[in-house]
Protein backbone atom coordinates (compact mmCIF):
# COMPACT_ATOMS: atom_id res chain seq x y z
CA UNK A 1 0.00 0.00 0.00
CA UNK A 2 1.50 3.64 -0.82
CA UNK A 3 1.36 5.89 1.93
CA UNK A 4 -0.71 8.99 1.10
CA UNK A 5 1.27 12.15 1.34
CA UNK A 6 0.33 14.92 4.15
CA UNK A 7 -2.84 16.70 2.47
CA UNK A 8 -1.52 20.16 4.03
CA UNK A 9 2.26 19.70 2.72
CA UNK A 10 1.00 18.49 -0.67
CA UNK A 11 0.18 21.75 -3.84
CA UNK A 12 -2.11 19.18 -5.30
CA UNK A 13 -5.89 18.66 -4.82
CA UNK A 14 -6.81 14.93 -3.71
CA UNK A 15 -8.59 12.47 -5.73
CA UNK A 16 -11.97 12.05 -4.44
CA UNK A 17 -12.32 8.79 -4.95
CA UNK A 18 -8.69 7.10 -3.34
CA UNK A 19 -7.15 10.35 -1.95
CA UNK A 20 -4.30 10.36 -4.32
CA UNK A 21 -2.97 13.66 -4.94
CA UNK A 22 -4.62 14.50 -8.83
CA UNK A 23 -2.00 15.93 -10.57
CA UNK A 24 -3.83 16.15 -14.16
CA UNK A 25 -7.61 15.65 -15.07
CA UNK A 26 -7.86 13.88 -18.94
CA UNK A 27 -11.59 14.40 -20.39
CA UNK A 28 -12.20 12.49 -23.33
CA UNK A 29 -16.06 13.56 -23.48
CA UNK A 30 -18.08 15.61 -21.81
CA UNK A 31 -19.09 13.16 -19.10
CA UNK A 32 -16.24 11.33 -19.48
CA UNK A 33 -13.20 12.08 -17.35
CA UNK A 34 -9.91 10.23 -14.90
CA UNK A 35 -7.46 12.10 -12.36
CA UNK A 36 -4.30 11.05 -12.87
CA UNK A 37 -1.72 9.34 -11.88
CA UNK A 38 -4.52 7.21 -10.24
CA UNK A 39 -6.56 6.75 -12.80
CA UNK A 40 -9.95 6.95 -10.70
CA UNK A 41 -12.63 7.68 -12.94
CA UNK A 42 -14.59 11.09 -12.19
CA UNK A 43 -18.12 12.89 -12.60
CA UNK A 44 -18.06 16.20 -13.86
CA UNK A 45 -18.99 17.61 -9.98
CA UNK A 46 -15.69 16.34 -9.16
CA UNK A 47 -13.79 18.20 -11.63
CA UNK A 48 -15.67 21.11 -10.88
CA UNK A 49 -14.59 20.50 -7.33
CA UNK A 50 -11.18 20.41 -7.90
CA UNK A 51 -10.29 23.25 -9.40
Amino acid sequence: MTDLPDPDECPFPACPRCGMPVVRITSSGPHTHSASPCGCGLTLADVQDLR
